[in-house]
């Protein structure tokens, strides 16, 4: 029986473990829940399954629980709330799920801690992939990728010798703007960048897939996880979400991971990790007549995607910049205080305006974040924002 900690319980990620926890409850059961202002949703969670430790963002809101859930479980919130669930010691699996750099130390602490950890904020590894890496070793933790494309990824690659791989290639849907022409773009609407056409995430996640930004973060995530270099990860768009990722063999050849486009799967995976069981979603139809199409990016009308590739090429703290620039203007971009364009304007502005450098810890790591969007929202005001 695996007991998780699941850190973002609200999200989509969150929502769609609890529906394979309920898939497997003879294999999965919930210890700990954490949250962020969703306190209705999260009461409903913590009534259904009953875990023993609950997070939320705010005080108020950790009040409110406990006046309302109807039996004893410990409360807490935060920062702290987040590590309390991560750490909790009847816990043996975490799932990572907090949106952006704000998972990055529960994450940390988790696999230093020995867990197994199933990772959806790439940011953790974006923004500090080398630390995660330096925890994993040191506490004889796992970590196992939950992103689609990384899932696919870790299917391929078992039991492969490096020197056998030429290239491994990640697949984007190419977004809502895939076929759009350049000016059309940088003119895009909240509400036309949130119509993604294949996926249904959350809104940051979603406004990422319309820049490209997630892919380009997804290359910097299977760098870290797979021990890649920038030269071996290639993004190919194929529309129809059906190819998660390919590897390319010396000789030639290549082998694809295909499976519906649905999260519960690569979820799955990772908690049942080696086992691979029935579960809420039904096998792959080959019957079914379809057509799979594939083309490579334009990074001009999809600058964000090179930027991260140049990140990635810098390394050290430039990814961290790279995504805390992001993370504000995609906020920005969000609450009606800029353009859509704007977004790759300010991680391109912050990236040139500050010196990156070697990740030496989790301190200079998180430091580097908060000077990063302290540059990012001084030019996001400057831009009217």
């Amino acid at each position: 029986m695996r007991k998780l900690a699941i850190l973002g319980s609200t999200g989509s990620i969150g929502t769609s473990t609890l529906d394979v926890v309920e898939a497997h409850p003879d294999r999965l059961s919930v210890v700990a829940l954490a949250a962020g202002r969703n306190r209705e949703l999260i009461l409903a969670q913590a009534r259904r399954f009953r875990p023993r430790c609950i997070s939320v963002a705010l005080a108020e809101d950790a009040e409110w629980l406990e006046s309302e859930l109807g039996y004893a479980a410990e409360i807490h919130h935060g920062a702290e709330g987040l590590l309390a669930c991560a750490l909790h010691p009847d816990a043996d699996t975490s799932v990572a799920a907090v949106v952006g750099a704000a998972g990055l130390a529960s994450t940390e602490a988790a696999l230093r801690a020995g867990r197994r950890v199933c990772v959806a904020n790439k940011e953790s590894l974006v923004v500090g992939g080398a630390l995660m890496r330096q925890a994993q070793e040191a506490g004889g933790g796992e970590l196992l990728p939950i992103d689609s494309e990384h899932s696919a990824l870790h299917q391929l690659l078992a039991g492969r010798l490096p020197k056998d791989i030429r290239e491994v290639r990640i697949t984007a849907s190419g977004g809502p703007f895939r076929d759009w022409p350049l000016e059309r773009i940088q003119a895009a609407t909240r509400a036309e960048a949130l119509n993604h056409p294949t996926w249904k995430m959350g809104p940051k996640i979603t406004i990422d897939s319309a820049t490209l930004m997630n892919k380009g973060l997804e290359v910097i995530e299977a760098a870290m996880l797979f021990g890649l270099a920038a030269d071996q990860i290639r993004v190919t768009v194929h529309p129809q979400s059906q190819v998660h990722a390919m590897v390319g063999f010396n000789d030639g050849t290549y082998q694809l991971q295909v499976c519906a486009n649905d999260m519960k799967l690569p979820i799955q995976y990772a908690l049942l990790h080696p086992d691979r069981l029935p579960g809420p979603v039904p096998p792959y139809d080959w019957n079914t007549s379809r057509a799979w199409t594939f083309e490579r990016p334009d990074l001009q009308r999809f600058p964000c995607l090179a930027l991260a590739y140049g990140a990635l090429r810098a390394g050290g703290t430039a990814p961290t910049i790279l995504n805390a620039a992001n993370e504000e203007a995609v906020s920005a971009f969000l609450e009606g205080r800029i353009g859509f364009w704007d977004i790759q304007a300010c991680v391109a502005e912050t990236l040139n305006a500050l010196p990156g450098g070697p990740a030496r810890d989790l301190p200079q790591v998180m430091e580097t974040d908060a000077c990063a969007r302290t540059r990012a929202r001084a030019w996001l005001t400057g831009r009217g924002a």
